[in-house]
């Protein structure tokens, strides 16, 4: 398994910069986080020549902001949610790596403090599953995949484990769509990550890496040890990306973490 650092992560005036960090601390690849409005070819050459001179893989791409966290409520979000996931998938096929989209992202009102947890009404269930197979054909066409990660309850409400995206998944019946295992939410919403990994199997495409209060690996109470062991158990080999917040100054601390998470996976940390 190849460790890899989002974008948004890394100091550096521009991606070029950020390339050059994310090697020097020890990453083999990124993921991009490229806001719809840069979505140029001008921005993707200029990515792309970064990625080339530093010597590292993009990995993953997701396209962040107001259309990507809107709610999937109606045919009118439906899509505009359709239009942007294109536009994701179109740029990820430019690097050769699999796209992020996403249902909904965002707080939920009310809360769901002792509460189950909110699902989706069938109507929007209906919605989901429409633009999951329009998203998935489209990458098809560009020969690239989409994938889907399952959040914890308090930012959505469609699926909140691995078990519900795979389900979500299997009903789609597309070969273009897979899931995201972030560690971060399955630390929240998953009896025993280990298990939820292997539940997810062969339909995880890439992994993120947060620890239990989202800070690095290594800052909170994760077992990376055992998530990193059930990963190899399903034949996992493709790239884990950290996504979370940076405590510290990051030209100490995210080789810190790059060193401490290959220990995990050698079954050292």
């Amino acid at each position: 398994m190849k460790l890899a650092c989002s974008t948004w992560m890394m100091p550096g005036r521009d991606f070029s910069e950020k390339m050059e960090k994310a090697a020097e601390y020890g990453f083999e690849g990124v993921e991009i986080r490229l806001f719809e409005e840069e979505a140029t070819q001008e921005k993707i050459k200029e990515i792309r020549g970064a990625l080339k001179s530093a010597g590292v893989t993009a990995c993953s791409l997701i396209m962040p902001g107001e259309t990507y966290r809107k709610p999937l409520l109606d045919e009118a979000a439906k899509r505009e949610k359709t239009e942007l996931a294109k536009k994701a998938i179109a740029a990820a096929a430019e690097f050769h790596c699999p796209t992020i989209i996403c249902p909904e992202y965002g707080p939920q009102i009310p809360l769901p403090l002792f509460d189950h947890p909110r699902r989706p009404s069938a109507e929007q269930h209906r919605l989901l599953v429409d633009y999951l197979a329009a998203a998935s054909e489209f990458a098809g066409q560009n020969g690239t995949q989409v994938m889907i990660e399952p959040i914890n309850r308090y930012e959505t409400r469609f699926f909140y484990t691995l078990a519900d995206g795979r389900a979500v998944i299997e009903e789609v019946g597309s070969d273009h769509l897979f899931l995201l295992a972030d560690f971060f939410h399955m630390n929240i919403e998953e009896r025993d990550i280990p298990e939820a990994v292997r539940t997810g199997g062969e339909r995880i495409l890439h992994v993120h890496l947060g620890d239990s209060n989202r800070y690095l690996p290594g800052q909170g109470h994760t077992d990376f040890r055992g998530g990193f062991a059930a990963l190899r158990e399903i034949g996992y080999d493709r790239f884990m990306a950290l996504e979370c917040s940076i405590q510290g100054e990051p030209d100490t601390v995210l080789p810190q973490c790059a060193a401490y998470l290959r220990e995990c996976q050698d079954g050292r940390g």
